[in-house]
């Protein structure tokens, strides 16, 4: 509690010293005008230039002093709204230039993507035309391969229906006098 009060004191303490020394410094300005108020009732040469000069300057100091701390807040606060307001329009103007930059490259990946697809599309395009005409080439060997192999089949059965033609009618007619050893010899002959 000894030590609160103390606390307490001591910022009553700077506080009335801080009201007395403005007490002072008014008072210091407002002694020129008392001293400059006394009686005099204008002589020749005389003008009261000095004390509506005095006046003037208190009138200027006490002006100052009620509207100095209320001007500069004001235009801290304004010079900081406007600077935050610069910030604002600076980081936007960033953000759209990312975003330019972003959709810039896009494009460009875009563009090469497209590039590389249209190359792609050709070598399969070529690709399957060579693998197509390697088919076709591959069946029409294996029909002409078919075809020589039907000719010879045909070729042998046309010569076995003409012999066997002309060997029934050689054994019908009774022109050939083979014997069974003959028979034999031929048949091995055949087989072999």
């Amino acid at each position: 509690m000894y030590h609160l009060t103390k606390m307490v004191s001591k910022q009553k303490s700077k506080t009335y010293k801080g009201v007395g020394v403005k007490l002072k410094y008014f008072m210091l300005l407002l002694l020129p005008a008392v001293m400059f108020a006394s009686g005099h009732e204008g002589g020749e040469g005389q003008t009261d230039i000095v004390p509506r000069v005095i006046n003037f300057a208190i009138f200027a100091g006490i002006l100052y002093y009620l509207i100095a701390k209320p001007a500069k807040e004001y235009f801290t606060g304004r010079t900081k709204e406007i600077a935050d307001r610069l910030s604002s329009i600076q980081d936007k103007l960033k953000e759209s230039k990312d975003e330019k930059d972003k959709a810039l490259a896009s494009v460009k990946d875009a563009d090469e993507n497209a590039i590389d697809i249209i190359e792609t599309a050709k070598k399969e395009a070529q690709m399957l035309s060579d693998k197509v005409e390697q088919n076709l080439q591959k069946d029409l060997e294996n029909l002409q391969k078919s075809h020589d192999e039907k000719i010879l089949v045909e070729e042998k059965k046309m010569s076995r229906e003409v012999v066997s033609e002309v060997i029934d009618d050689m054994f019908n007619s009774g022109k050939i006098d083979l014997k069974d050893s003959d028979f034999l010899n031929i048949i091995k002959k055949k087989v072999a």
